[in-house]
């Protein structure tokens, strides 16, 4: 986790729905121990078509060791990013299923969310209050993530041995979607994200170290595409005020 980040106060119910929807992409159907919801696992054919998973509607075999789905079937959970995409048939490399989560109140009504360097494919294809959950695809900024053990050994492999193509984040990517001569990991992610930057009141230029986020003074906090925002409700949450701002 980079250390300017913010969260909801409701992040473990997040978390928990997140985890709930990771398996139905991941876990084998608990009818049909050797057989997925999605059927484009493990890969799409050129005219696959894209389905939907409401978190809820199915059930799939109980993880063993990790709530996310048992580890070996994951390496990466991009949870806070910069923006990103959905997975598409013709990436030819990874199932194109999503799982849904519904009405989900922590999540700003689609005219106040800011996709940043993604697409508006959530805004358009989906109501207000929709979180989505789907193979990374062109992932931006590594904000927060959990990597698995197997994950760990094939991301330091990767980005410490194999070689050095580019910034932290974007050798994540290209290991996400298997370019760059990269042997591809199975990487997850949410949108809108989980985890993402907080900017203070104060000086632009002190946003980033690395990118140019211009002149000028930033005269009002804010924590985009999150509602309760922890960094925001810091004293009310340390005097324990129950009365919490809701950003959006």
């Amino acid at each position: 986790m980079e250390d300017d980040i913010d969260w909801d106060v409701r992040i473990k119910m997040q978390m928990a729905s997140f985890a709930k929807a990771n398996r139905l992409l991941i876990q084998p159907i608990r009818t049909a121990p050797e057989e997925f919801l999605d059927p484009t696992m493990p890969q799409p054919g050129p005219q696959a078509a894209q389905q939907d998973f409401n978190v809820g509607d199915y059930s799939t075999i109980e993880p063993v060791d990790s709530p996310y789905g048992d580890i070996g079937r994951w390496d990466l959970l991009w949870l806070g990013h910069c923006g990103c995409r959905f997975p598409r048939a013709s990436d030819e490399n990874v199932p194109i299923g999503r799982a849904v989560i519904t009405n989900d109140t922590t999540v700003p009504i689609r005219e106040h969310l800011d996709m940043e360097f993604g697409n508006n494919d959530l805004l358009e294809q989906y109501p207000d209050h929709t979180r989505v959950v789907s193979r990374a695809r062109v992932n931006t900024c590594t904000l927060a993530y959990g990597i698995s053990q197997p994950g760990a050994r094939r991301f330091l492999y990767e980005v410490g041995i194999h070689k050095i193509s580019g910034p932290y984040d974007t050798m994540f990517r290209y290991i996400c979607d298997g370019v760059d001569g990269r042997r591809i990991g199975t990487c997850l992610t949410v949108q809108p994200q989980l985890f993402q930057h907080h900017r203070p009141v104060g000086l632009r230029t002190a946003f980033s170290d690395i990118s140019d986020h211009g002149g000028g003074y930033n005269e009002h906090a804010e924590t985009k595409n999150i509602r309760r925002s922890v960094r925001m409700n810091f004293e009310r949450l340390v005097s324990n005020d129950g009365d919490l701002i809701d950003s959006y």
